[in-house]
């Protein structure tokens, strides 16, 4: 491990090109990805990665790699599970919104107009449901499991990949699978 001294000024020396990065992902990804987590996530792997430089002479191109990794790990498992058609990307609600922000004309909030839980449905009954569960069942164990985790219960691909002892790009390969799988079984 370098000492500390080395780590900060090599920090220093490079900290220009951690927030270059997260500009370029911030400007690519606008609705996903607001500048601010951009930094945040840029700065924090550049320091982690400048305790693991070895030879001062590849650097820039070993933390350039690192820090597009890490912003780009941050964006796959904070996207959406599915990818909507460019007609309908204009209607979707890919922007960081509030509940409490006013409705346009006024009139209440966003959080207003969601319906009141109904105590029937809900994820408990949604994994109960025998349609779905059949449905599942003809998957491989992998990819029921990784739906389970990912779609039913709601956990992100690096949650998963920990409870499933995987990687959270295996999980998300099992669960890109998956969904087609399920979606061949539907329209047949």
């Amino acid at each position: 491990m370098r000492p500390h001294s080395d780590r900060d000024r090599l920090v220093h020396q490079f900290l220009s090109l951690a927030d270059a990065l997260a500009r370029q992902f911030s400007r690519r990804y606008p609705d996903l990805l607001e500048l601010a987590d951009a930094q945040g996530v840029a700065r924090l792997e550049l320091v982690r990665a400048c305790s693991r430089i070895k030879d001062p002479l590849t650097a820039p191109a070993y933390l350039k790699r690192c820090i597009q990794g890490a912003l780009a790990h941050w964006i796959r498992d904070r996207a959406l599970l599915v990818r909507l058609p460019k007609s309908a990307r204009s209607e979707a609600p890919w922007k960081h919104q509030s509940l409490d922000q006013v409705l346009p004309g006024g009139g209440g909030s966003w959080l207003d107009t969601l319906p009141a839980p109904d105590q029937a449905s809900g994820p408990e009954t949604d994994a109960g449901d025998p349609g779905l569960e059949a449905m599942l069942d003809q998957l491989t164990a992998r990819e029921a499991a990784t739906l389970r985790l990912t779609v039913l219960q709601g956990l992100s691909l690096r949650q998963a990949a920990q409870q499933l002892g995987l990687s959270a790009m295996s999980v998300q390969r099992a669960q890109k699978k998956a969904l087609e799988a399920l979606r061949q079984q539907v329209s047949a």
